[in-house]
């Protein structure tokens, strides 16, 4: 090969295939930038979805078993999505520990603010029942924010195999309870209680997470007013299923945890149906 079909071979590769964006080195492996890569593994479920790799396929060490790097951290394994994000299992190298880190593809300026606003809002509680958040940061056109991993499970994927005893499922919402009443006592609401959002660690003890839906309650927040419908239809309460956002306050949440003991109980949600429109109707 001659200097010239180098030089040529070289540019080619610091390319992302996908929207032609310079390659940072970290992503000259996947010969696809961050940006386009989160895309993929947050976009919908839909048709569409088997024509994108899926961003877990592509931040998995490769047949030569090079992890991934973004930043200070090394991401290890995707280990779940949350309405905007990705989570991966992740190395934090500075500090050489383990933490779950959440990484967002940079979007309109509203959706960026509501990333911050999720982040800014876990960072202010300090409960063993919430999961701790770390960094908050931007890098290679994503946002992220890194938090305490929790090895357990999350609390949908146990009740996929029964429901839970009347005595433990009680004991579950009576802790959760108390974590929901100190994040109302400064001023936070999570807006999406559910089981996706609750994990439970080794010892079967509660921690919720995911404040993608937080607001503070004493500020005006312009992203709310930019989305309709923030929650999750089967545990929405009223007031959110009608998009009426000015009605949402601390007993939202306190109707996200009953639906969370309905479902406990019955294995079930208390609402479902075969699309977001059945559901909230």
């Amino acid at each position: 090969m001659n200097k010239s079909q180098s030089v040529e071979s070289k540019a080619t590769q610091s390319v992302c295939a996908q929207c032609g964006s310079r390659l940072s080195p970290s992503d000259d492996a996947d010969e696809i930038c961050i940006n386009c890569l989160l895309r993929s593994a947050v976009a919908d479920d839909d048709a569409d979805l088997g024509k994108t790799p899926r961003r877990s396929d592509q931040l998995t060490p490769g047949d030569n078993g090079a992890p991934v790097e973004f930043g200070d951290y090394v991401l290890l394994e995707e280990i779940g999505q949350g309405s905007q994000g990705v989570v991966y299992r992740a190395r934090q190298k500075s500090l050489n520990r383990i933490v779950a880190l959440k990484v967002i593809a940079l979007g309109p300026e509203p959706h960026v603010k509501r990333f911050r606003r999720e982040a800014e809002a876990a960072a202010r509680l300090n409960h063993p029942c919430i999961v701790p958040i770390y960094e908050v940061g931007e890098r290679d056109g994503a946002c992220y924010f890194s938090m305490g991993l929790v090895e357990g499970g999350q609390l949908d994927a146990i009740l996929e195999r029964e429901p839970m005893p009347i005595r433990p499922a009680v004991e579950l919402i009576v802790k959760l309870a108390r974590t929901v009443h100190y994040a109302h006592e400064h001023g936070i609401l999570h807006r999406d209680i559910k089981p996706g959002n609750i994990l439970l660690d080794a010892k079967g003890e509660p921690h919720l997470t995911d404040f993608g839906l937080a607001r503070l309650v004493e500020t005006e927040s312009s992203v709310t007013h930019t989305l309709d419908v923030l929650g999750t239809p089967s545990y929405m309460a009223p007031e959110q299923a009608v998009g009426n956002n000015a009605a949402v306050g601390s007993a939202t949440d306190v109707y996200g945890l009953g639906a969370v003991l309905y479902q406990l109980l019955t294995g079930q949600p208390p609402f479902a149906g075969g699309t977001t429109y059945e559901t909230i109707r």
